[in-house]
């Protein structure tokens, strides 16, 4: 488990449940990392939705990205926890929409305009 120090800083969260590859993850800690902003992985249980719900609440920026064998999603701590952003199922065969989710994860912190991708399902 992470040093709670650690989970101060301003980062974006990203929660997966253990059978997720970080490989799969790298597109989209390469996007965070492309607009500047960190971010830490650590593994949980639970769904992809409650997790990035999860991430939002702990993240001292309020940005959360949840990903379970489904989908994954990107979620804002003020929205509520059954509504996403972003949602990519099937998220391992598309590696640029990841970088994608990510580059978005870091411009809803930063205030920047999204970057749009037909893969990535918007809910509002």
């Amino acid at each position: 488990m992470m040093d709670q120090s650690i989970i101060s800083k301003p980062t974006i969260l990203l929660y997966a449940t253990q059978h997720i590859s970080e490989d799969v993850l790298k597109p989209v800690l390469h996007g965070i990392e492309e607009e500047g902003l960190p971010v830490v992985i650590e593994s949980h249980s639970g769904t992809h939705m409650a997790l990035a719900d999860l991430a939002s609440r702990n993240s001292a920026l309020s940005v959360g990205i949840g990903v379970d064998e489904q989908a994954i999603v990107l979620t804002y701590k003020n929205i509520p926890a059954h509504q996403f952003i972003y949602r990519l199922s099937g998220y391992s065969q598309y590696p640029d929409s990841l970088r994608t989710l990510g580059v978005n994860a870091a411009r809803l912190v930063k205030g920047n305009p999204f970057v749009s991708d037909e893969q990535l399902e918007v809910a509002f």
